[in-house]
């Protein structure tokens, strides 16, 4: 009896529905997760973490502006909350308000300074204001650190061989593109190498972006690429039936939801 009692008392806890909302959000069950971590504000409405959590469902389920204030509440309400700083500098920057990203950014990484995932996009945000000298040092720490800590971060890679491939340096934007396709493979990286390579190794760039589409059918910039590599090669038919995946692959990506405005 005193057993049922104790689990009854547990299921009415805020940390009973904070960890089944995480539990759900694993599980890719978005909407289910957003009420639990609002069952565990409500039952608490200073649990930072369940703000955060909710930031995140949010996100998956395009509630921007709810992701927002969630984050915000959460780093209004933890001083220290890294994450939810990192996860508002990412909101901004997708939003395309660097300046503003960059705000939240330098905060995470002044609390984490490991952090390779954010001072990878407090890079971006310095590249996109123009500040090229800072964006370098950060996207070179960014790929240091996350070999350090052993979890190579693909997007670290491909902005550090964006850099470089935009200031002419053609050999190190290939070369620092292929150490991350080796190390991390991901669709976008593999993508900026098969574009690379496509006027000197087709061959090898098509194998590269066939690879990316692999890994993300829906990522049109690779079957444009492949399309125009197929023209470039005399595979006129192919040529046009990739041409055709590009155009529906965009038409999706135009679909998706943009992040407009963030107000408070």
């Amino acid at each position: 009896m005193l057993t049922i009692v104790f689990l009854w008392l547990a299921v009415g806890q805020p940390a009973h529905f904070y960890d089944l909302g995480t539990r759900q959000f694993t599980n890719r069950q978005f909407a289910e997760a957003r009420q639990s971590f609002s069952r565990a504000i409500e039952l608490d409405h200073l649990y930072g973490d369940a703000y955060r959590g909710l930031g995140l469902a949010d996100l998956e389920l395009k509630d921007y502006e709810g992701a927002y204030h969630a984050w915000l509440k959460a780093a209004d309400l933890n001083p220290k909350d890294e994450k939810s700083r990192y996860c508002l500098g990412r909101l901004f920057y997708d939003a395309d308000l660097p300046d503003q990203a960059a705000v939240w950014l330098r905060q995470a990484l002044l609390l984490d300074p490991g952090d390779y995932k954010a001072a990878t996009y407090l890079g971006l945000c310095a590249e996109a204001l123009n500040l090229d000298s800072t964006a370098v040092q950060l996207y070179r720490g960014a790929v240091a650190d996350s070999e350090a800590q052993g979890q190579p971060y693909s997007w670290a890679f491909l902005s550090l061989g964006n850099y470089f491939k935009k200031h002419g340096e053609s050999k190190q934007a290939i070369a620092i593109l292929q150490e991350g396709v080796q190390k991390c493979p991901e669709a976008h990286e593999l993508t900026a190498l098969g574009e690379m390579l496509a006027p000197e190794h087709p061959q090898q760039a098509e194998e590269l972006l066939r690879n990316a589409i692999r890994l993300d059918p829906g990522l049109s910039h690779a079957h444009y690429r492949l399309a125009l590599l197929l023209q470039s090669m005399g595979r006129a038919a192919e040529a046009h039936a990739e041409m055709a995946r590009f155009q529906e692959a965009k038409r999706q990506e135009d679909k998706a939801p943009k992040i407009t405005a963030l107000r408070k």
